[in-house]
């Protein structure tokens, strides 16, 4: 019994989470047919997601203290600095949501209970996947995160839009996911193990399966591809975040996009590494596409949502750079603070999670205001809420990459590595997406702030929530945080790093 105690301390911020969403589905069930509030329901989730917040945040601090030693429960979950990190950035990320969009879709869902439930599960879903070192736990964490997003997205019944952008997006990521399993599948056939730690250690004594790492590797980054929203697997990116409601938007381009990162590094690091010449290639091929796709798109779109999306494709181009740049600093004798491309992508995904929380909650009091998140609803905002348009202003110009944001210092880190690893093409190709994506960026900025009085948006139609007008001020600050004095984040993200890459050759 003290045995299976010890193994599930690691475990309990998952366990939180889902004892959380149980709760929750018992008191919709008590309600009747009435079912229960929709704010007591929300409180219950931020209750939850704050817990298991301070729990992860505690196991962190421990195994810094040294009190607690990286492990792995059950023989599956790693519990290391890494799945830590992003642990702290997914919850953190679903508890900003919550506190920012849920007013707005307590307005707009119908079963509350269920929702709120779902929202619990996913994210202890997430929890498992940037933990897992197993293809079987790794697949089921991904499908059961992928399923109760499908449900997220297409909440909204009575909206055509929620529902067609549900149903994408279950096409989309079913195809992907089999795909997927079939890559892992080709892994297990040629060295017997799920295990990802085995799987490398069994390529790196056999280097006549190195060729077994190039189709798996292809069919692997589908499913990831599609979680992160890699090019070529992006299509229900734009459909899927124009037709959510919004704040399920902010999470999908947040936390679910950290997920697919967190799983992918995991894969090709840990279960990959001896096949590094394979994957840094398909990665850096990918990592161009995706620049030139989301942002060339994104400069033609005229709803902000929809920017957004491509916006989002566009990000996860420069994040993947990261991955391609990857090197362990211990075998090229590189100080531990340097660059490695792991700690960049690390550091990005935290200054990207208050960029885009914050944008996306700018966009969710726009339609509470206006009724709609066209470009034409965002005229003149400075007139209206000199704030939000002050917000978004910020908010855009971190997307850019401007000094003083989060996004810079994203940028830096990711930009550096890929330069100090001397692939000076793809570093030209970045500089050259970042100038591209200025246009749109900026365009919106015009017309929050110079638009014609004939372009007015339409009047208030509802106030603007004091929850998500809190989160925005609240990202506004990470992002200058961030910005301003990285030290934490950075040694934070080093700590990760250099913990995951140990396993590197």
């Amino acid at each position: 019994m003290e045995l299976g105690f010890q193994q599930l301390v690691p475990l309990l911020p998952a366990l939180i989470l889902i004892t959380g969403g149980i709760l929750i589905l018992i008191l919709d069930t008590m309600g009747g047919k009435k079912g229960g509030s929709g704010r007591g329901f929300m409180a219950i989730t931020i209750m939850f997601l704050l817990v298991a917040l301070v729990g992860v945040i505690m196991l962190m601090v421990a195994m810094v203290g040294g009190a607690m030693t990286p492990q792995t429960a059950m023989g599956l979950v790693d519990v290391d600095p890494f799945s830590l990190f992003l642990q702290v950035t997914v919850i953190l990320a679903m508890l900003l949501v919550a506190l920012a969009g849920g007013g707005f879709l307590n307005k707009r869902v119908s079963a509350v209970g269920e929702f709120w439930s779902s929202f619990l599960f996913v994210t202890a879903a997430m929890s498992f996947a940037v933990s897992a070192n197993n293809l079987l736990l790794l697949f089921v964490s991904i499908e059961f995160l992928s399923i109760t997003s499908y449900m997220l997205v297409g909440f909204v019944r009575d909206d055509l839009r929620s529902t067609e952008a549900g149903l994408k997006y279950f096409l989309y990521g079913s195809v992907a996911s089999a795909v997927m399993l079939y890559g892992m599948t080709l892994l297990y056939g040629s060295t017997s193990s799920l295990s990802l730690p085995v799987i490398g250690k069994w390529l790196a004594e056999n280097p006549q399966l190195a060729g077994v790492a190039i189709p798996a590797t292809i069919m692997l980054m589908t499913g990831l591809g599609f979680k992160a929203s890699l090019a070529p697997f992006f299509q229900w990116t734009p459909d899927t975040y124009e037709g959510a409601p919004t704040p399920v938007t902010a999470y999908l381009s947040t936390a679910s996009k950290a997920v697919g990162f967190a799983v992918i590094a995991r894969v090709v690091i840990v279960g990959l590494a001896p096949a590094q010449n394979v994957w840094v290639p398909v990665l850096g091929a990918m990592s161009v596409l995706t620049m030139f796709s989301g942002n060339l798109m994104a400069l033609r779109q005229h709803n902000v949502k929809r920017m957004l999306a491509y916006s989002s494709i566009a990000q996860a181009g420069y994040m993947l750079l990261g991955l391609v740049a990857v090197v362990n600093p211990a075998t090229v004798n590189m100080p531990a603070v340097t660059m490695n491309g792991l700690n960049g992508l690390l550091i990005y995904l935290v200054g990207y999670l208050f960029t885009n929380i914050g944008a996306f909650s700018v966009v969710t009091v726009s339609e509470n205001q206006t009724g709609g998140s066209d470009y034409s609803h965002f005229n003149n905002l400075v007139k209206r809420s000199p704030g939000l348009a002050t917000a978004m202003l910020i908010f855009l110009l971190s997307l850019v990459g401007i000094p003083l944001t989060a996004g810079f210092v994203g940028k830096f880190f990711v930009f550096g590595a890929t330069v100090q690893h001397q692939y000076y093409f793809l570093a030209i190709v970045a500089i050259i997406n970042v100038a591209i994506s200025a246009f749109y960026y900026l365009n919106l900025a015009r017309i929050m702030f110079f638009a014609s009085e004939e372009e007015n948006a339409p009047s208030y139609t509802a106030g603007a929530g004091i929850g998500a007008q809190a989160i925005v001020f609240l990202c506004v600050l990470g992002v200058f945080w961030i910005g301003i004095y990285p030290p934490n984040v950075i040694e934070w993200a080093n700590a990760a790093s250099q913990f995951l890459l140990t396993v590197m050759s």
